[in-house]
């Protein structure tokens, strides 16, 4: 019986040799899928937060400047630059209406393998959250 599987001493070797690029872009993928998932969450979050912002402040004068502010202050360094565009519904009374706000960031996956399939290495993200001014 020996005998008969004498001549296959590398045949696990080339098996695995076969299966380790999938096995490792897969890896790679859950890897950089849950690192881009959390960064989608927190740009949410920072696009909730500086629309509630906004939507509170908005007798002061330099409220673009303290929305922008707010919503860099939330935000952590591994989704920064974030491009921040605010628009209110109703342009010439920003008092009533609604207030829109969507952020755009590009963050760089983690494994040098994904990055092979996005470009440059770096996924656009946006969030967009909207709410009635409260005046």
């Amino acid at each position: 019986m020996l005998k008969k599987f004498k001549n296959e001493k590398g045949q696990a070797l080339v098996e695995f040799a076969l299966i380790l690029p999938i096995l490792l872009i897969l890896v790679c993928g859950i890897i950089d899928f849950g690192w881009l998932f959390y960064h989608q969450s927190e740009l949410n979050n920072c696009a909730r937060e500086g629309a509630r912002y906004a939507i509170v402040n908005t007798g002061k004068t330099d409220r673009i400047a303290l929305i922008q502010n707010k919503v860099n202050n939330t935000a952590s360094s591994s989704i920064k630059p974030i491009t921040i565009t605010i628009t209110y519904s109703n342009l010439q009374t920003p008092l009533l209406g609604d207030v829109t706000l969507t952020l755009t960031s590009n963050v760089k996956v983690l494994t040098p393998l994904t990055g092979i399939f996005v470009d440059n290495q770096r996924v656009a993200l946006t969030a967009q959250a909207t709410m009635k001014v409260e005046s």
